[in-house]
C-alpha cells in the first residue's frame, strides 16, 4: 500500500492542481451566475443553490490548492531521494572513469546541483503542465455546455496554448538557455580560477590576459541573454495576443447570442466570464517555461549520468596487497595538452616523499594522475599491477585534493565518506589532528553539527582541513595530500604537519606543497 501511494502523490498532486484552477473557473461562472439571476428576482431557493456553489468553489478552491502543494512537494521529495540513490549506485560502480570522465572535482559539486535543480523542474513545469491539460479541456468543456459554438474558439486556443507556443519555446529557447546556464558555469570557474591564481598572475605579469578572457565571457553572456530576451518577448507576446483573441471573439459571440435572442442572459454572462478564467494555469506556468534552461539542463544532466552503462568488466581482477609498492616510471599527466617533464620514482610502503615546484608546474594536475581521474603516459603501477587495471583504486590509495566537495550534512557523515565503519572515537581523534575539535564546541551536536550551506558556515581553512582530516580517517594504504595546509598561518600549519607525519607513519605518504613539510627527507621537484 505504502509504495501504490508514493506511485499515486505525482498523479494526485496534478488532479489536485487542476482541481484549484477549475475551482477558481467554477468560482467565477457560478458568481456571474448568481448576479445575472439576482438582477432577474427569481425565486430565493434559486439564488440559494447559486451561493452554495459560489462557497463551494472557493473553499474547494484553496483547499486543493493546499493538499496540491503538500503531496507534491512530498512526490517531489521521494522521487529526488530516489535520483539521489540512483546517481549514488551508478557513482561507486565506476567512480574513477565518472570522475574522469566528468570534469573530476567539478562532477559532485555540479551532481549537487542540478539534483536540486531537477526537483525544480518537476514542480515548476511538469505538475503545472500536466494540471494546465486538465483544467484546460474541463474548461473548454464548459464552454461547449454554455454554447456548442464556443468550441470553434476555445479549441483552437487550447491547442495554441498547450501545443504550439510550448513547441516553438523548446526549438527557439531551451537550446539557448542550456547554452546560457554552460556559459554561465563556465564564466563561474573563470572567476575562481582567476581568484585562486590572481597572485601568481600579477607576478609573472599575465593578470590583464585572464581579465580579458573574462571579459569576452562575459560579453558572450549578455548578447546570449538579449537574443533568449526577445524571443522570450515574442513569445509572450504571441500568448497575449491569443488570450485577447479568445476574449474578444467569445465576446463578440455573445454579443450576436444577445442581439439575436438566441440564448439566456445567463449563458450570456458566462461565456463572457469564461476567458477571463479559463487560462489561469496557462498563465501560471509560462514564466517558468520561458526561462526553464537551467532546470532543463540539469535534468539532463542527470539524465545523461543514469543512462550511462553499467560496468560490466570482462577483465579478471587485480588486486593488490595492503603493503603496497608504488612505481611511477617516466609519467606526464595532462588535461589534453602535454606541458610537465616527464617524472619517475618508487615508493617503497610506509615511505614519505615530498613533490615540489613552482606554479604551473603540474603538482596538482600530477596527483589526480595518481588517483586515476586523468591520463597519463608512462606507467604508474602498484605492486607491480597498472593503476588504471587495479581493482577498487579508492581502497589503496586515498587523495586530498585541491578542490574537495563538503556536503550540507553533519560533520560525522562528512567524513565517514572515507571510511563508512569509522567510529565516532576515530573522527574525533582526526579532527584533533587538524585541530577542527574546537569547532564540536561551538554547538551541542558535536559531530553531528550540520555545516554547509543551510549549517554552520565552514570558512576556506576549515573545510581544507576537514577535507584533509576525511584523507586520514581512510584505511587506504598510500596517502596523496595537495596542499593540506595552504593559506593556514605558520604555527598551525607547523602542528598539523608534524601530527599528520606521525598519525601516518604506517602508510605510504605523498605530499604535494610549495612550502613546508621539512620532515620529510626525500624531495622530488617538478617543472615543465
Amino acid at each position: 500500500m505504502k509504495k501504490f501511494m508514493s506511485v499515486m502523490t505525482m498523479p494526485a498532486a496534478v488532479v489536485l492542481g487542476a482541481s484549484a484552477y477549475v475551482g477558481g473557473i467554477g468560482l467565477m461562472i457560478s458568481s456571474g451566475w448568481l448576479i445575472t439571476m439576482a438582477s432577474e428576482h427569481p425565486p430565493v431557493l434559486t439564488l440559494s443553490v447559486a451561493i452554495v456553489m459560489v462557497r463551494f468553489f472557493g473553499i474547494s478552491r484553496s483547499v486543493a490548492r493546499y493538499f496540491e502543494r503538500v503531496i507534491s512537494h512530498e512526490a517531489v521529495f521521494a522521487t529526488l531521494t530516489k535520483i539521489r540513490v540512483n546517481l549514488f549506485e551508478k557513482i561507486i560502480q565506476q567512480p574513477v572513469a565518472l570522475a574522469r570522465d566528468l570534469n573530476s572535482g567539478a562532477m559532485v559539486k555540479g551532481l549537487v546541483d542540478d539534483v536540486e535543480r531537477a526537483q525544480e523542474y518537476k514542480l515548476r513545469i511538469s505538475l503545472p503542465y500536466f494540471s494546465a491539460w486538465l483544467a484546460l479541456t474541463i474548461g473548454v468543456l464548459l464552454g461547449w455546455w454554455i454554447n456548442a459554438r464556443s468550441l470553434l474558439i476555445t479549441i483552437p486556443a487550447a491547442a495554441m496554448f498547450l501545443i504550439v507556443i510550448p513547441y516553438v519555446s523548446r526549438v527557439a529557447c531551451e537550446f539557448l538557455a542550456k547554452r546560457i546556464e554552460m556559459s554561465e558555469s563556465g564564466y563561474a570557474d573563470a572567476i575562481s580560477e582567476l581568484s585562486f591564481g590572481i597572485a601568481e598572475a600579477r607576478v609573472y605579469g599575465y593578470s590583464d590576459y585572464l581579465f580579458s578572457q573574462t571579459k569576452v565571457a562575459e560579453i558572450k553572456i549578455l548578447k546570449e541573454e538579449t537574443i533568449l530576451n526577445s524571443r522570450i518577448k515574442n513569445l509572450q507576446l504571441a500568448a497575449t495576443i491569443t488570450l485577447a483573441s479568445v476574449l474578444y471573439f467569445l465576446s463578440t459571440l455573445a454579443y450576436q447570442l444577445k442581439i439575436n435572442k438566441d440564448a439566456p442572459n445567463v449563458s450570456i454572462t458566462m461565456l463572457i466570464l469564461l476567458p477571463l478564467v479559463i487560462f489561469e494555469a496557462i498563465t501560471n506556468w509560462y514564466p517558468n517555461l520561458f526561462t526553464a534552461g537551467k532546470m532543463l539542463r540539469a535534468q539532463s544532466s542527470i539524465d545523461e549520468t543514469l543512462k550511462k552503462p553499467d560496468v560490466i568488466s570482462d577483465k579478471p581482477t587485480k588486486t593488490v596487497s595492503q603493503t603496497p609498492w608504488l612505481s611511477v616510471n617516466n609519467v606526464r599527466v595532462s588535461w589534453g595538452q602535454q606541458f610537465m617533464k616527464p617524472i619517475s620514482f618508487t615508493l617503497p610502503y610506509g615511505e614519505k616523499i615530498r613533490i615540489t615546484g613552482r606554479s604551473g608546474s603540474g603538482k596538482s594536475t600530477f596527483a589526480m594522475g595518481l588517483v586515476g581521474t586523468l591520463a597519463y603516459s608512462g606507467s604508474i603501477t602498484i605492486d607491480e599491477v597498472e593503476l588504471k587495471d587495479v581493482t577498487e583504486l579508492h581502497t589503496v590509495v586515498i587523495a586530498d585534493l585541491q578542490k574537495s566537495h563538503i556536503f550540507n550534512t553533519s560533520i560525522r557523515e562528512n567524513l565517514k565518506i572515507a571510511n563508512q565503519d569509522a567510529s565516532d572515537d576515530e573522527i574525533l581523534k582526526v579532527l584533533r589532528i587538524v585541530e577542527l575539535d574546537s569547532l564540536l564546541a561551538e554547538s551541542n551536536h558535536e559531530i553531528n553539527t550540520v555545516i554547509g550551506e543551510f549549517g554552520r558556515h565552514i570558512s576556506g581553512g576549515e573545510a581544507k582541513r576537514l577535507s584533509l582530516a576525511r584523507a586520514l580517517l581512510s584505511h587506504s594504504p598510500i596517502v596523496i595530500l595537495d596542499e593540506p595546509t595552504e593559506h593556514l598561518d605558520l604555527d598551525l600549519a607547523s602542528r598539523i604537519e608534524k601530527r599528520v607525519l606521525d598519525y601516518t607513519s604506517g602508510k605510504s605518504l605523498i605530499v604535494i606543497t610549495h612550502s613546508g613539510w621539512q620532515e620529510i627527507d626525500r624531495t622530488l621537484e617538478l617543472s615543465r
